[in-house]
């Protein structure tokens, strides 16, 4: 073995042990289950060695590993959309949590919730209404949406927080609580159906 596939082995490895916990809980937050994100950070830094990429000349390797991880997130959630469009379901035993795609599939023939999320909606701030569209339909990065709209990042944050908390709280009320994960998925639905 050679001296840079070595370091670059031993590189991987120690940025394994150190954002392993980190891309785990990214991936909690977006609604994947425990088995299913084990695979996909392991796959992850296995793809990383094939590539053989050389982390001492990237300034940031962590920023670079959530960034990519992100990505491979969002490939990941997308190539199971077209399986599911194309009738290819496919069932985890033992499953004790829906994932967030097959809530979104229940959840879009659901006219009664939708319809209590636009109500929701409404009711939200005229402010927050625009920083979530901006962010959720539009897909405007922070900076992006402070250009738009004037506001600082700490106010788009802020409102963002608020506007998803109102939501959260005007669907429990209603009688349809959810996971924050599936509510901000729910955001892009309800945003294209409005």
């Amino acid at each position: 073995m050679s001296n840079s596939i070595r370091n670059t082995t031993i590189q991987i490895n120690d940025l394994y042990e150190s954002c392993k916990p980190t891309l785990f809980n990214i991936g909690l937050r977006l609604g994947y289950n425990r088995e299913e994100l084990k695979d996909l950070v392991n796959q992850f830094f296995l793809d990383m060695l094939e590539k053989k990429i050389d982390f001492s000349s990237v300034t940031n390797p962590q920023a670079y590993l959530v960034t990519a991880f992100k990505r491979k997130l969002i490939d990941y959630y997308r190539n199971n959309k077209q399986r599911l469009h194309a009738g290819k379901l496919y069932v985890v035993e033992n499953e004790y949590e829906p994932s967030v795609q097959e809530a979104l599939e229940r959840i879009q023939g659901n006219t009664e919730l939708i319809d209590k999320i636009k109500v929701a909606y409404d009711k939200l701030p005229a402010r927050c209404r625009k920083v979530i569209f901006l962010k959720y339909y539009e897909g405007a990065g922070t900076d992006e949406i402070a250009e738009q709209t004037g506001l600082s990042k700490r106010t788009i944050y802020n409102n963002l927080f608020t506007g998803i908390s109102r939501l959260r709280n005007e669907l429990e009320a209603a009688g349809q609580g959810m996971a924050p994960a599936s509510l901000i998925m729910l955001i892009g639905l309800l945003l294209t159906v409005c």
